[in-house]
């Protein structure tokens, strides 16, 4: 917890305007209410979760956050079962409903962010209007195209020429993306000092696009 806050702090002087928490699942960890709240007390901070976990203590843990600008983004791939279960387990899209319902019911902000598939493909306009139904604001959706990542083995590949950069920090490293955290997408084994990060970052940047045209962003979230 001690690196985390650091990271933090060190994000906050380097005037990074928002942080993004997500896993894995970030509430498996035990100490992720203490990482939510030291963020959201700093700056606006949206955590990527698939709500199944969102019940039971841990909903009433995120009731008591709620006037901080925290901000629940839920994974989910669309208006029916098949649409979201395809790639995320069977009977799961029936959990991520239940959950998106009760933190909107809990006061909470929720977005939805969906991935793109050849399985949901052509149910996913549908999704503008079931988030309506289940209560997430107009805007507050965002369908994103599938990558090659992960257990993933179709979709885009993308290089960091392709992507604006979004400084990602795990625990192995800096590196140029949350879709890009693999070995080519290096920027720095170090986080510590993170502006030594955010400077190669920088320098890559200019080098790749200082005279030429911009990538496109890749949102995550």
């Amino acid at each position: 917890m001690n690196d985390f806050r650091r990271l933090i702090e060190e994000a906050c002087d380097a005037d990074i305007e928002e942080f993004f928490l997500t896993g894995g699942e970030p509430f498996l960890l035990p100490d992720i209410f203490d990482r939510l709240e030291y963020c959201a007390q700093r700056r606006p901070t949206t955590v990527l979760t698939n709500g199944m976990l969102l019940g039971g203590r841990r909903l009433e843990r995120l009731r008591e956050l709620k006037d901080l600008p925290i901000t629940l983004q839920v994974s989910l791939d669309g208006e029916c079962a098949p649409c979201h279960d395809a790639f995320r387990g069977a009977g799961s899209w029936s959990k991520t409903v239940a959950a998106i319902r009760c933190l909107i019911a809990a006061g909470l902000r929720v977005t939805i962010g969906a991935t793109e598939t050849d399985v949901n493909r052509l149910h996913i306009e549908k999704m503008g209007a079931f988030a309506s139904e289940l209560g997430v604001a107009e805007g507050d959706v965002f369908i994103r195209p599938l990558t090659r990542r992960g257990f993933s083995q179709d979709g885009l590949d993308l290089t960091p020429a392709e992507l604006l950069p979004e400084l990602t920090v795990t625990a192995e490293g800096a590196y140029w993306h949350p879709q890009s955290a693999g070995e080519a997408m290096l920027i720095s084994r170090s986080t510590s000092p993170l502006s030594t990060a955010l400077a190669i970052l920088r320098t890559n940047f200019e080098a790749m696009h200082g005279a030429g045209e911009l990538p496109r962003p890749y949102r995550c979230a």
